[in-house]
């Protein structure tokens, strides 16, 4: 007797776009490790190798150094949240904004990843970073020029005011007067919020892997004190229209 065949759905991909290296963990990682076990395909899209920050392991301070320890950190990160491979699209880092690459490579990213949700940081930037507002702006033209139906397209909103202390350390980046201001950061509604406590370890974890941006190798020394831990229990988005989720 002939068997009938199963209809086994798509597995749905979540598409994940950062500026630097480190960016999907702290801002990500939780969503991130949720949706691998869920049996989602994840995938992060990291626009710099991240090699102008500043070295803290002991290794090579010159850019291309930083550059390769940083893209083999998120590889560490990615593998250890379950997602696949992350892939960096070389851009320069702090400078993403003159950058006339930036918009194809971000619309070809959606394109050829098909996502069901696509995640990027928000119009804060979260602490008002050049690079991060350009990718954000990115992001929002690319998924604007898809045909429908378009994914889903939620940004990380973070707790008011939360990122002030690392705003301060780099608002001489963001002109005068810095933009955006201060009173911007963490300004934005949140519509989603998702409890992330059952993965709290991964995310750590995750923020650890970039040991080169850690003093001391300390996960909570990423940011000023006090910012890491807030973000340990939630993640909160901005975005979408369906009703909230509570977590």
């Amino acid at each position: 007797m002939a068997r009938t065949a199963r209809y086994h759905p798509p597995v749905p991909t979540l598409l994940v776009v950062v500026p630097h290296p480190d960016d999907e963990a702290y801002a990500f990682g939780g969503t991130i490790s949720l949706a691998a076990r869920a049996g989602w395909r994840c995938r992060v899209h990291c626009a710099s190798a991240g090699e102008r920050g500043q070295r803290y392991d002991g290794g090579a301070p010159d850019p291309a150094s930083v550059g390769a320890a940083r893209l083999a950190e998120l590889a560490a990160s990615c593998a250890i949240l379950g997602a696949e491979p992350p892939v960096c699209w070389g851009l320069p880092d702090g400078r993403l904004a003159d950058d006339a690459r930036g918009p194809a490579l971000t619309a070809a990213a959606l394109r050829e990843e098909a996502p069901a949700l696509v995640l990027a940081l928000g119009a804060d930037g979260a602490y008002g970073h050049p690079d991060h507002l350009a990718v954000f702006r990115w992001v929002v033209g690319a998924h604007a020029a898809l045909a429908a139906p378009q994914p889903r397209l939620l940004f990380a909103a973070f707790p008011r005011g939360l990122f002030l202390p690392q705003y301060r350390l780099c608002v001489s980046m963001m002109g005068l007067p810095p933009q955006p201001p201060a009173s911007a950061i963490g300004a934005a509604p949140w519509r989603y919020r998702l409890d992330i406590r059952a993965v709290a370890a991964q995310k750590l974890a995750a923020v650890g892997a970039h040991r080169s941006q850690l003093p001391g190798g300390d996960p909570h020394a990423l940011f000023p004190p006090g910012i890491l831990a807030a973000l340990m229990a939630e993640e909160r988005f901005a975005g979408g229209a369906r009703v909230r989720s509570e977590g």
